[in-house]
């Protein structure tokens, strides 16, 4: 299914502590109003920095995609050292909410026919996949709505993947189950994951700053993390990475798992090793994007037009394969709060550390909210904020 060009967005000037609209396309200026996410009224908005205060947060970037327009608002600095604001350049690390993009593209995949959402990861896979028990048993399918049981991430790198038990029957968030599944799309389409999630999903949607590697620009643009007022940056392999690349030669594309690992091993003492949690491009944690780019996925995803999102697609990040608890669960890539047996949204957080991010989209409505924030508590902000646009608590605030 192609993907049509997202180029609505265009006209962005906010700097810190303004905010500013940018055109969305015209369906979104049809929608009910039960349950629709809205901008934050301009009383909340002056609370905003005595709420940071309150939470030692530097700063943050806020876009809500409602009434034909994504709206947007940024509060603070960029570095507690420099000051810089935070500003619609900013580029925030999305941490888990890259997920998102990447299942999307994996679904697009699967709807080609070139991906089976039911085949078991170590048909594709020639080494690095699960092991033990249950592993032959382990597909996409279950990745996409962590049920693989497999770990969040190994933390030693001479400890097996092993599902701790048979895929499909429980909840187990694994980011390692999206990088295996990166594998497999690298493997499927020959194509290194950077090069593919630009050519099949970021390019496509017209988003301009996205990338899971890294960018020449990226040292004036990546906002730094902090926890209470101490700024840091985790960028080191991914600056490094990126350097080598751009030395190489070689196309983006050619830069596959076993490429990135031989060439970052080059130079260390024979038989080390690597983690994937400390390899990117990954799916799972190492996106970085600003506030226009992701408002303009989860328009596209929120869009109700067939040749934007399939409608096999959009019952399978909205459908619950998996179950968290009586008010969550995970659908293929998105986070499900229902009441009862009713969807209210899509959802999911982010958290590297320094970094608290969330978002929020309701379908019905057509209506989406993302937040990022660069501090360690930023997720106190965070919920008083989705909690203004919603005028509603969410369930999830009180999982992650």
């Amino acid at each position: 299914m192609p993907l049509m060009q997202r180029r609505e967005f265009l006209q962005v000037s906010a700097g810190a502590g303004a905010a500013s609209a940018i055109s969305l396309p015209a369906w979104a200026d049809t929608f009910g109003t039960a349950k629709a996410i809205r901008q934050p009224s301009k009383e909340f908005l002056g609370t905003l920095p005595h709420l940071m205060e309150l939470a030692q947060l530097p700063g943050l970037g806020i876009g809500v995609v409602e009434d034909g327009k994504a709206w947007q608002h940024y509060e603070g600095v960029s570095s507690r050292t420099t000051n810089a604001p935070i500003a619609p350049s900013s580029l925030f690390p999305a941490a888990s909410m890259g997920k998102q993009f990447f299942a999307f593209g994996a679904l697009l995949l699967a709807e080609e026919g070139k991906l089976d959402l039911d085949k078991p990861l170590k048909k594709y896979l020639d080494d690095g996949g699960p092991t033990g028990k249950w592993s032959d048993k382990i597909t996409a399918r279950h990745v996409l709505s962590h049920s693989s049981g497999l770990m969040n991430w190994r933390d030693d790198k001479d400890q097996e993947l092993t599902p701790a038990f048979e895929p499909g029957t429980k909840f187990r968030y694994s980011g390692e189950g999206f990088y295996c599944l990166q594998r497999c799309v690298e493997h499927i389409t020959g194509v290194g994951f950077e090069q593919w999630m630009q050519d099949r999903v970021i390019k496509p949607l017209g988003m301009k700053s996205s990338t899971y590697l890294w960018r020449a620009d990226g040292d004036s643009r990546v906002v730094a993390g902090h926890r209470g007022d101490e700024p840091f940056y985790n960028t080191e392999f991914a600056k490094k990475l990126f350097s080598l690349i751009e030395a190489s030669g070689k196309p983006l594309a050619a830069w596959h798992h076993e490429e990135i690992v031989a060439a970052m091993l080059k130079d260390k003492p024979e038989g080390s090793k690597l983690l994937p949690n400390e390899i990117s491009p990954n799916a799972a944690f190492s996106l970085l994007t600003t506030v226009e780019d992701y408002s303009l996925f989860l328009a596209h995803v929120a869009s109700p037009r067939k040749e934007d999102v399939s409608p096999a697609i959009r019952a399978q990040i909205s459908t619950p394969t998996s179950r968290i608890n009586s008010a969550l669960g995970w659908a293929l890539g998105f986070g499900i709060e229902q009441e009862g047996t009713q969807p209210r949204y899509l959802w999911q957080w982010g958290d590297n550390g320094g970094w608290k991010n969330v978002f929020l989209l309701h379908q019905e409505s057509h209506t989406a909210i993302v937040a990022f924030t660069n501090g360690d508590r930023g997720m106190h902000v965070n919920e008083r904020i989705v909690r203004a646009a919603t005028g509603d608590e969410q369930a999830a605030f009180l999982w992650v």
